[in-house]
């Protein structure tokens, strides 16, 4: 059996993001009429910060690809180690041929970012053009970058608790994304003013609440994957219109969520809709100018599967990847 493979530097060269955001449109778009099925993923726990998750998916219609991804979010190894690394396996579910293995860390990074941006052509002000960035890791240039591609984003602000991380990423978003950009020394500093916030951070408690969120703000959180953990405050919960990537998938994990819910601040029936029911139009999307989004997004197996299927079409279009024999 030969399998192509493909590094995470080749996900990266091949995954273009405003084309990752389309691919991830379609693939809500299926959720919608049935064709997609992505269960809510395996969670193995090895300590208080250490967990190891398997996210299975099949997309069903014109693409017809399964999917696994093995997941390891180890967010306590130190600054050089990526908190996230993943691979992500692809069988043709016509044949059940395995058909690629490729870098996961890259493609999680390119299609969580990418589900922030989808989420902003929906909630988002069109008039959006300055970001706050907090949390400055793995994901923070793929969250900026989601984002940008599809607002006019002119300012991006970034803090993280670590200062040479922050610095470093409001440096390469003015080298890669040509975006002028000032890394901060607080939450409050980096927000004060923002149409879009952004939280990836790896804090179990708030890092972000109600006073740091003008009207009018959209909010993209995707840090916090757990039922006890949450990076939003619940006065900013209960003021603002909720979204999520899954309400299923939220309901079980979403501690940003789960949390208010469990204090009374909100109710579940308070999730007004998901990006399916966006994208089909099935849910409206922001009401006025003035009112405050949140997209809380936990992850989706199929997200990884509609972006990889699409980077491995591309890779067998451009002879990109290696052949191995098992």
């Amino acid at each position: 059996m030969k399998i192509l493979t493909l590094t995470n530097e080749q996900v990266l060269e091949l995954a273009d993001m405003r084309a990752s955001v389309d691919e991830l449109r379609s693939a809500f778009a299926l959720l919608a009429k049935g064709a997609v099925e992505s269960p809510v993923r395996t969670r193995f726990r090895i300590s208080d910060v250490r967990n190891i998750l398997l996210m299975p998916s099949l997309v069903r219609d014109k693409v017809n690809m399964a999917s696994l991804k093995i997941v390891t979010v180890y967010p306590d190894l130190g600054p050089d180690v990526p908190s996230t690394r993943a691979v992500v396996l692809l069988t043709d579910a016509v044949d059940g041929s395995v058909k690629c293995i490729m870098g996961g860390t890259a493609l999680t990074a390119v299609r969580t970012g990418a589900v922030s941006g989808l989420s902003c052509r929906y909630l988002a002000r069109k008039d959006s053009r300055s970001l706050a960035m907090i949390g400055a890791g793995g994901q923070g240039f793929f969250q900026i970058s989601g984002v940008s591609s599809q607002l006019g984003i002119q300012r991006v602000s970034v803090f993280d608790v670590d200062p040479g991380r922050r610095k470093k990423l409001a440096e390469r978003c003015k080298n890669e994304l040509h975006i002028e950009s000032v890394a901060c020394e607080s939450v409050g500093d980096a927000t004060a003013g923002a149409d879009v916030i952004v939280t990836a951070t790896t804090s179990k408690t708030p890092v972000l609440d109600a006073n740091q969120v003008g009207p009018g703000t959209h909010v993209v959180a995707i840090g916090a994957y757990t039922p006890e953990s949450r990076e939003l405050g619940s006065a900013l919960v209960s003021k603002a219109s909720l979204f999520v990537d899954s309400v299923e998938a939220a309901m079980e994990e979403a501690g940003d969520l789960l949390i208010p819910i469990s204090e009374g601040a909100i109710s579940k029936e308070g999730v007004k809709g998901d990006l399916a029911g966006l994208v089909t139009g099935k849910v409206g999307g922001r009401a006025n100018d003035s009112e405050v989004t949140i997209f809380k997004a936990v992850g989706l197996a199929f997200e990884d599967n509609a972006v990889g299927s699409m980077v491995h079409r591309l890779a067998l279009g451009a002879g990109v990847g290696k052949w191995v024999e098992l």
